[in-house]
């Protein structure tokens, strides 16, 4: 049984003003950086290109790599609908044990053959923070791009934030990964989600076209596309939608569980059905269960739809070492963030032994393009949200514009990343640095 937490919710629509609570940021130096800033786009920016981006967002500001797109990474809160859940516990300190050769490791990039650490301060990189916790360690941090501070749109890394958040209502005996969405979600009822099991939903192997893609964001017809401009209000021929009436005109095209289609529409399902299932906003499931357990060092900024929806697809914003943190509840070290369990044995085992075989994953449109881009072959499958899990049990989840998360429960090891760079270079780094023999 769920302890009760009363929750205290902040949402405004035009500018957020986080409560910090237990948060160390009053103890730190607002304007803190480490490493030199090399690139122009990350020089301050001034009142008046505030003010202009306030005024002026749209869609493109969150999808582009420029000025208005790295100030909307940290600053989402000011012009999105936000529900804020404080950290409720003081903050649980990572300590720092710093382990320099973690920078000389190296990869292969479209920038050629170069360490770690001159990936990350490359002017073409636009890495704007990195760190590496090892048994519960800081090992490695950099914020070439960004303060320490600063609270960060997760982009699609946030797709795992949604898929626990059912998994432990799965625990609870509030949802059965084997019923339909109809089972659940009354709002899909007599739609082409009705009939789909939850575990295909959790999966991404809904058979509808909703897949995500830089050609599908281009689409202004596509589901994705017009789902996106719905969730910020954008109209779509003259219209504003909802993202809910976006989702019910997705259309089947395969059958569902057959092969791996990554897609947002998805995890939008996913925050319908926890919200469903709990009876509780998306945010304050996600409080009581897992934030509020938390030692985490700020707020969690949970962006909405004008509806009030939670767009847990991507826009959901967190300090880096929050979202290592968040990583870590995978691993041994979670006693040293968290004051119980939430990842139980079973869930990491659902996590780490996907229910889905390699054949599922390369059959489909997105597999091949996830090794791509890791430079690795070698995955075994996508599950539960993430978009790769290898044999050894380590399990990845990246984000638009390179934001992403690596959890190695074997090696205790957590790796986490902001960015706004299109390509994903810096995924060439993740496997070299894992395997390198330093966390054995």
């Amino acid at each position: 049984m769920q302890n009760s937490i009363k929750p205290t919710w902040l949402v405004f629509p035009i500018i957020c003003f986080a409560l910090q609570g237990n948060s160390l940021l009053a103890q730190e130096d607002p304007t803190k950086a480490s490493g030199p800033s090399v690139n122009p786009l990350f020089k301050q920016f001034t009142a008046e290109e505030s003010h202009g981006f306030m005024q002026n967002f749209v869609l493109n500001d969150a999808l582009g790599t420029g000025r208005a797109s790295i100030w909307f990474g940290t600053n989402a809160a000011q012009v999105l609908p936000t529900a804020v859940v404080p950290n409720r516990q003081a903050a649980r300190e990572l300590k720092s044990e710093v382990m320099p050769q973690i920078g000389t490791v190296t990869a292969t990039t479209s920038l050629g053959e170069m360490s770690l650490e001159q990936f990350i301060y490359h002017p073409q990189s636009v890495a704007q923070g990195f760190i590496v916790v090892h048994k519960g360690r800081i090992v490695f941090e950099q914020y070439p791009g960004m303060r320490e501070a600063d609270a960060h749109v997760l982009a699609s890394a946030a797709k795992v934030t949604a898929s626990l958040l059912v998994d432990v209502l799965i625990e609870e005996g509030k949802i059965d990964e084997h019923k339909t969405m109809a089972d659940y979600v009354p709002a899909l009822a007599g739609s082409v989600w009705a009939p789909i099991k939850v575990i295909d939903v959790i999966d991404m192997s809904t058979g509808l076209d909703t897949i995500d893609g830089p050609e599908h964001f281009a689409n202004p017809d596509s589901v994705i596309a017009r789902m996106l401009r719905a969730e910020i209000g954008e109209p779509y021929k003259g219209k504003v939608e909802t993202m809910l009436g976006v989702m019910k005109e997705a259309k089947p095209v395969s059958e569902p569980g057959e092969y791996f289609t990554y897609s947002s529409t998805a995890t939008q399902a996913l925050a319908l059905l926890a919200e469903a299932a709990s009876g509780q906003t998306w945010a304050e499931a996600f409080d009581q269960r897992i934030w509020s357990k938390m030692g985490v060092e700020g707020p969690f900024q949970v962006h909405l739809t004008p509806e009030g929806i939670a767009m847990a697809h991507g826009l959901l914003s967190m300090r880096l070492r929050d979202l290592a943190r968040f990583g870590m509840l995978y691993t041994p070290s979670w006693k040293k963030i968290a004051a119980e369990q939430i990842v139980t044995p079973e869930i990491l085992e659902r996590t780490r032994v996907p229910y889905r075989s390699r054949e599922f994953y390369r059959a489909g449109p997105s597999g091949k393009k996830f090794m791509e881009r890791l430079g690795d072959d070698s995955v075994l499958t996508g599950g539960r949200q993430w978009d790769a899990v290898w044999d050894d049990g380590d399990f990845f989840k990246a984000g638009f514009n390179t934001q992403g998360i690596y959890v190695s429960p074997a090696r205790d090891l957590v790796i986490a990343y902001f960015s706004v760079e299109p390509t994903q270079q810096i995924q060439k780094y993740l496997r070299p640095l894992v395997t390198s023999g330093l966390f054995e």
